[in-house]
Order: structure tokens, then sequence, then C-alpha cells
């Protein structure tokens, strides 16, 4: 346990341009969380996803939000969840805490492209063959992290610009769903287990409900580039509302206006319009859902970059990875080997088997990844809350308000929610299509081989990085604030 600053949350704050108001951080933090496509496969499981959906707020996505909220004003900086981990738990839980809180902009490069794909070819009608799939992807991934490589600003005025088209997208989702049902006399799937607390049969759509839920912590990895402390409780509670009403709209449209048995797991907010007769407006909307897809994950591969920016600062990676561009600022290199890996990924997984059962299968172990790194948030503050009493008691910044009795129970909530999604998740397919043992099998390879590179990274990491004298690190973080001017 340490209570001495980390490099990271002294150089980040020096070389780092602060660029991200409170609208950029809204946009940013709806970006990494919301992912209107999620709405396409909750809702196979019929008006009994609305009550899932309402849960996960309550269970999760609250005390999630309450919890970085309280982290972030104890510890502003870079590198979120491994700076938390680190004066709570240890420095070797701290990595593992970043490692996991990382490794979902692995897996999401294997499935954004891949959703992007799906969603042109609805849009243009194409049927592509695996190779030709396979190689659009990569061009997509590539283009993301191309993007990324711009100056930050560059990056966020785009995402600002799609955040709007994206608030209209949902709207207009709900209004054709409500259409068609009004059109049909009532509602495409029948209005049945509305309210439910059923987990045994929808306990798999907790699951993944859950997954489009995860992210709270996300922005926090970009903590030296809030222009202003204040931003980012006005982030997460705008943002949390934005996620909760336009998941229950986008839902509600896809289930007002497709039959179960028609409802696409990928593309159905799309065919939304298909159904109303607007093949038009179905294929507007599947580009700029695509559109919005690969946007979303360009602002991933920043957000994500600073992790391993901060894992160079602190020795478990080589410092050439704390390298930044000269002219944008950005650590070139983590985006480098983050677009690298998921190409690896891509080509390895698809060629194996179905689409269907690798994109969900990916989407599955995400789900039990991430909610993973959940616990090096929850957790820790349960911890500083004793370890750290006096911060608490004679410091100012944002605490869980009720004490810290309180905290604690929010914490517990969390916790034992984000326990629920992982058992769910790993026991119950996320569709009918993909056998119990198999999903399960597939799942346990990815988690499993995830956890030993985990493993890997932390050894060989280590003992390269203590290779470099500390007249070297110094030598070499002394040129980081010099390397051209930030912009």
């Amino acid at each position: 346990m340490s209570e001495s600053r980390l490099l990271s949350e002294i150089v980040p704050d020096q070389v780092l341009p602060k660029v991200l108001r409170t609208f950029d951080l809204v946009a940013v933090y709806v970006f990494i969380i919301f992912f209107v496509s999620g709405a396409s496969i909750i809702a196979g499981g019929g008006w009994a996803s609305m009550s899932m959906w309402v849960i996960g707020f309550a269970v999760f996505l609250v005390p999630a939000a309450l919890a970085v909220l309280e982290l972030s004003g104890l510890w502003p900086a870079q590198g979120g969840v491994y700076v938390w981990a680190y004066h709570t738990l240890s420095e070797r839980w701290a990595f593992l805490g970043g490692f996991l809180s990382w490794i979902p902009v692995i897996l999401s490069g294997m499935i954004t492209p891949a959703a992007a794909v799906s969603y042109l070819s609805l849009a243009f009608g194409w049927n592509l063959s695996l190779t030709a799939n396979i190689v659009l992807q990569l061009v997509l991934l590539w283009a993301c992290v191309a993007f990324a490589l711009r100056r930050l600003r560059l990056t966020q005025n785009v995402s600002n610009g799609v955040f709007v088209f994206y608030a209209l997208l949902v709207i207009g989702v709900f209004v054709a769903g409500l259409a068609v049902a009004l059109g049909n006399g009532g509602p495409a799937v029948p209005v049945e287990n509305l309210v439910t607390v059923d987990f045994g049969t929808y306990g798999w759509i907790f699951g993944i409900v859950l997954l489009y839920l995860v992210g709270v912590e996300t922005p926090f990895n970009m903590g030296a580039e809030f222009t202003q402390g204040s931003s980012a409780k006005r982030m997460v509670w705008a943002g949390s509302v934005a996620l909760a009403v336009g998941y229950l709209l986008a839902t509600a449209g896809v289930l007002l206006s497709t039959p179960a048995d028609k409802i696409d797991p990928v593309t159905g907010v799309a065919r939304v319009f298909g159904e109303l007769g607007a093949g038009w407006l179905q294929s507007v909307a599947a580009v700029g859902i695509a559109l919005i897809s690969l946007t979303a994950f360009t602002i991933y591969q920043s957000a994500y970059s600073r992790l391993v920016f901060v894992s160079g600062l602190e020795k478990h990676l080589p410092r050439l990875f704390t390298h930044l561009n000269a002219r944008t600022r950005n650590p070139v290199t983590a985006l480098l080997i983050q677009g690298a890996i998921s190409s690896v990924g891509v080509v390895i997984l698809y060629s194996q088997q179905s689409l269907t059962t690798v994109f969900l299968s990916l989407q599955g172990a995400l789900t039990v990844l991430w909610l993973a790194s959940g616990y090096f948030f929850l957790v820790p503050v349960i911890v500083a809350r004793f370890r750290y009493a006096d911060r608490y008691a004679n410091d100012t910044f944002w605490r869980i308000p009720g004490g810290r009795t309180v905290a604690i129970v929010v914490s517990g909530i969390g916790i034992l929610a984000t326990t629920a999604g992982i058992y769910y998740t790993f026991t119950l397919p996320f569709s009918p299509d993909v056998p119990a043992g198999t999903w399960m099998l597939n799942l346990a390879v990815i988690c499993g081989v995830t956890l030993v590179v985990a493993g890997l990274v932390y050894f060989f990491g280590r003992r390269s990085a203590s290779r470099l004298s500390e007249d070297q690190r110094l030598a070499h973080l002394a040129t980081l604030g010099t390397e051209g001017t930030p912009q």
C-alpha cells in the first residue's frame, strides 16, 4: 500500500494537453458505454428486457458511477483504475485491474469492425465472402487507429457532431417502432413479463445489460486532459441519464416493430425502419450506426492508449510505450500495438468458427473481463474509507453521501451485481443457436488466454523495465515535456 504519488499522477498532467470540456466528456462517456446495437440482442429477451435494464441501472450503473466519482476526486489522475487500485490494494493488483480495464479495447477491436461490416452489408445489400469480410474488418480497424493518431481535439470535434446524430437516431428508432405498432394494432412482440425478476430465465439478458453499461471508469483514463475537475460530475450524471433513456427507447422501438423470430441480434435496430416500410431509412440508419460504432471505437483507442502510456511510466512496459507523438501528443506506440493485437485476433478467430458464434463469444468474454475490472474500483472505495480516513475528514472532494456505511453498501451492491453478471454471462449463451458447451469453452479459452497474457506482460515487462537505470529513466521523462508543443 502506498500513499506516495505515482509518476502517472504527475507526468501526464505536465505533458498532455487539457482539451476535454464538459460537453466533450459527456460525448466521450456516451460513446464509450452506449452502443445502440446492444438493443438488438437484448430485445431478443422480449419485454422482460425492460426489467433487466432497470435492474442493471439500479444495481450496477448507479453504484459504479458513484464509486468512480468518489475515487476520481480522491486521486484525480491519468490512468483511472490503475491509480485507484495502486493506492488501495497493491501494485500487482493495480496492474491486473488496469490490464482487465484495458483488454476491452482489444476485444472491441475484434467486435466493432465486424458489427460495422454487418450494418454496411445491410445498407448496400452485400453478401461478402469470409475472406472479404475479414479484409474489410481490418481496413476499418486501421482507419480508426489512423484517426486516433490525430490530435485529440480533432477527434473530439468529430465525435461531438456524431453525438447529435446519435441522439436523433435513437429517437427515430422509437418513433418508427411506435408507428409500426400503431399501424399493426399492437406491438410486434406481445407484452409479457414486462415486470420480472426471473433470473433463471432472463439472467443471460442481465449479463448483456451489464456489458452495455460497463465503462463508467474509462473516461478517467484521460483524467489529465479534463479542463475542469468539476466536469467529471456533470459528465457522469448527464451521461448516465442519456444512457438509460437511449437504451430503453431503442429496445422498445425494436420490440414494438419486429416479431421475436425476426429480430436480428446485430442489425435489429436499423431494421426497425425496414419494418416501417422505409427501406431508404433502414439504409441510412445502418450506415449511420456503422459510422457511429467506428467513431466510438476511435474514442476507445484514444482512451485506452493512456493506460498503456501509464504502464510504461510505471515500468510495467518498456519505455518505448511512453513515446508521445511530438505534434499530436498521442501515445503513438500504444495505439499501434492495440491495432496490431486486434488485427491478429480478427484473422485468427473469425477464420475458425462462424461469424455469429465468434461475434457473440467475443461479446461474452468482453462482458466477463470488463465486469471483472469493476472489482478494482468498487473494492477500492471500501478500502479507501478506512485507509484514508484522514483525507475524508480534512479534504474537500466529492464522496458518496451518507458516510462510510452507505459507501460500503453502495459498493457491496455493485460487487454483487458484477458477480451475478459474470456468472450468468459465463453459464447462459447469448443465443440459443450457440450450444452451452461451445459457449463456455469459447469464453474460458478467451478469458484464460487473456489472464495468461497478463501474467507474461507483467513478468517480462517488469524485467525489461528494470534494466533501465534511474538516471536513464529520469532523462527520458524529461524529454516528454519538450518533444514538440502541446496542441
